[in-house]
């Protein structure tokens, strides 16, 4: 039995699971279930986690630019800034794990000043010019501490990376100003994909995926913050692009070994479709979204 790392309860085993998606190494790892606020968290998690971040984590071309830039910004992107403008104008934003700088980029051209915090070098170097400031480090709480107040905090699948997640919940609900909001999306360890595929979930991403946090559980921990819900959802565009994510890679023998073929992803394609109205009810996708507000002091 392992303490869980979200609300020191005790835990069962739940799962064997070794690096499907990247194939960084030949271990196993031991996941367990929380029996308090049903985190699935690893329950050793290895000392030194860069091996397992291998080089083509973040793709850029031989001009430094991320791929992404090919087709322009992702859905995904617009989609939070639209959610982050129903709620506040534009303002200093953190962004804490930002990637190789899609929805930073798409905040910047939003007319917000965004501070980003990455630990990849390529990445921070696009994000500065791109107009953000980067800060190059693996260590948020560190990051966190000099910024100034942010009127958005922002982990976009981030969170489930981190040792200390609800540590960093709390330092980034400190940094809001009143009526600031914190966003974040995470795999979802209420889903259905997790029900039916268990340790072939890609979602679950072993070992990098430390802890997989319950929507409620991360909504209980917010109100202590100061913090309410004011938005929650698994059918946004990045819970649908999640669930054919995770059916597709399920369906792949070995997903480490590149692009998807056509015929696996027009199978998952059929059934993300299928079973849509199954993970739409009750909120069984495969991620969600959460935005929280803080009060106004």
């Amino acid at each position: 039995m392992t303490v869980c790392p979200v609300c020191g309860g005790a835990s069962d085993h739940a799962l064997t699971a070794r690096d499907r998606n990247r194939e960084s190494t030949a271990a196993t790892f031991e996941y367990d279930r929380c029996r308090a606020c049903r985190t699935v968290f690893l329950a050793d998690v290895p000392d030194d986690l860069s091996p397992f971040y291998t080089a083509d984590y973040h793709v850029f071309d031989a001009d430094g630019e991320p791929l992404w830039k090919r087709d322009g910004a992702p859905v995904g992107a617009a989609f939070r800034i639209g959610l982050l403008e129903h709620f506040v104008p534009p303002g200093h934003l953190i962004e804490i794990g930002a990637g190789a700088g899609a929805f930073a980029t798409a905040a910047l051209g939003a007319g917000f000043d965004v501070s980003a915090i990455e630990m990849d070098p390529q990445c921070c170097d696009y994000l500065t010019r791109a107009g953000a400031s980067a800060i190059c480090t693996d260590r948020p709480l560190d990051a966190l501490a000099p910024l100034p107040l942010a009127r958005v905090v922002a982990l976009w699948h981030v969170l489930e990376h981190l040792r200390g997640p609800i540590d960093v919940l709390a330092a980034a609900a400190a940094k809001l100003e009143p009526g600031g909001i914190l966003a974040l999306a995470v795999p979802n360890p209420d889903s259905l994909q997790l029900r039916v595929l268990g340790a072939r979930w890609p979602h679950l991403d072993a070992p990098r995926h430390l802890s997989l946090i319950p929507a409620e559980t991360l909504i209980a921990r917010g109100r202590e913050l100061g913090l309410e819900p004011v938005a929650l959802t698994t059918s946004d565009p990045d819970g649908r692009d999640c669930d054919l994510h995770g059916w597709a890679y399920a369906l792949r023998r070995r997903p480490a070994e590149g692009q998807i073929a056509p015929l696996p992803l027009h199978a998952a394609g059929v059934l993300t479709r299928a079973l849509a109205p199954v993970e739409r009810r009750g909120r069984r996708g495969a991620a969600f979204t959460l935005v929280l507000r803080k009060g106004p002091g």
